[in-house]
């Protein structure tokens, strides 16, 4: 395992605003932490707010210009394309990206061309790999093969455990997703790539999302990603289970 210190990243569901994300990345660079999320366009399990799109590209490209690396997620090859140039036009470095497949996207074709995408555009640029939504060690598994068969490095590559669906399993907590540790300790061994825990999908609200990094602190994760909002009761996605960035601190802590 090449995983030397935690992964952290930080930050909103959606990108909002230049205002949330910018202030967003001014607190994380306070605190060291190197990576913020923030996603452009949102899958939704319900008609709503499906992210702002390209008009994001110029906010995103700044907090590129800070020295931080900017996580988003693609749900199409073309989406990447998007991203890198968007970055480019707006004086961003283009370098400092990190994409990630979702849980909700389980088609491998798709899987292998935003693979093969991060893989030709650049030699720096990473791709973050969710679990899909059902329990499966052999899918979670395939995935992996799939972006791996196009060529993208393994060491480009970073797994996250975000939780399966919570609707055939006992839920006495009300968490939002069920964890399996054991499954998620099984594909890091197997893989030998770094795992990290989402504990804000997993736990669905603040209470949770430290009931959840609490439990996962006893197991080997190579770090967490967070949802962080400004104003966490004015996100127009996933307000329950987002911290304030002096919740991120007591977090921190527990991580």
């Amino acid at each position: 395992m090449k995983t030397k210190q935690k992964i952290i990243i930080a930050g909103p569901c959606a990108a909002e605003s230049l205002k949330q994300v910018i202030g967003t990345a001014k607190g994380l660079k306070k605190r060291g932490i190197k990576i913020m999320r923030a996603s452009l366009w949102k899958p939704r399990t319900k008609p709503g707010f499906e992210g702002v799109g390209e008009k994001g590209l110029p906010w995103i490209a700044k907090v590129t210009q800070m020295g931080i690396t900017m996580a988003t997620e693609v749900l199409f090859p073309e989406q990447v394309d998007q991203v890198v140039t968007g970055v480019i036009e707006n004086g961003g470095d283009s370098d400092n990206l990190l994409f990630w497949i979702g849980s909700r996207n389980q088609n491998h074709k798709t899987q292998k061309e935003i693979a093969n995408r991060v893989h030709k555009i650049s030699k720096k640029i990473k791709l973050m790999i969710k679990n899909q939504p059902w329990r499966d060690e052999s899918h979670w598994l395939g995935i992996v093969d799939h972006v791996l068969s196009t060529g993208l490095s393994s060491d480009r590559i970073i797994l996250c455990h975000r939780g399966f669906s919570s609707g055939w399993s006992a839920n006495p907590l009300g968490l939002r997703n069920i964890p399996d540790w054991e499954m998620s300790m099984s594909v890091r061994e197997k893989t030998n790539l770094p795992m990290i825990i989402d504990p804000s999908h997993i736990g669905g609200t603040v209470e949770n999302v430290f009931r959840i990094a609490k439990e996962s602190a006893l197991y080997n994760f190579d770090g967490a990603i967070v949802e962080v909002h400004p104003r966490p009761k004015k996100a127009k996605t996933d307000a329950k289970q987002q911290l304030t960035v002096s919740q991120l601190d007591d977090l921190l802590k527990i991580l």
